[in-house]
């Protein structure tokens, strides 16, 4: 099954040529992923002439079939992190995730990239009740390391089965 992002987005290939010549350049980057291509552009802003080396489409396996949500919420990890490497780690880790996401929406209004960007609230809900324990951690340990969550009992549009949510909010900036 194709990505709907890939059916949908720009064709990146547009741009693309075939490596025919010698050409010079301050930094090669390998790999056009969105590693890669976040890579080349910082390195360009910072004045490096920049070549992209990618054996096959750009954006195409992994950041291709993404589902492009930014988000600082991966699923019930914070609890985790939290349990098994500590505060100040987990801490980083969503501090880390919440600049990206900052950094994305800067790169988008100082470029002007006309996109469907818009902070939206973030969920991970459950249809099995007895999962609700583990929502209800996760939803303290994101507040015990500084974000904003809570516990709702339920969202829109109302989806069948939904039992409860953790949400972390649009308006958790930094």
């Amino acid at each position: 099954m194709e990505s709907l992002w890939k059916k949908t987005e720009k064709n990146l290939q547009e741009d693309k040529k075939e490596l025919d010549k010698e050409c010079k350049a301050d930094v090669c980057v390998i790999g056009g992923g969105i590693t890669g291509i976040s890579t080349a552009y910082y390195l360009s802003k910072a004045g490096k002439k920049v070549v992209i080396v990618e054996r096959d489409e750009l954006a195409d396996k992994t950041t291709g079939n993404t589902t492009a949500k930014i988000t600082s919420q991966h699923g019930l990890f914070y609890n985790y992190l939290l349990e098994n490497q500590g505060k100040a780690f987990a801490k980083k880790y969503y501090m880390a995730n919440q600049e990206a996401i900052q950094k994305i929406e800067e790169i988008i209004e100082e470029e002007k990239i006309d996109c469907d960007f818009k902070r939206q609230d973030a969920y991970v809900f459950t249809q099995d009740i007895r999962e609700l324990e583990k929502i209800k951690k996760e939803v303290k340990a994101v507040k015990a390391i500084g974000g904003d969550a809570e516990f709702v009992e339920s969202i829109e549009p109302n989806l069948e089965n939904i039992k409860r949510c953790d949400k972390i909010s649009k308006s958790s900036r930094i």
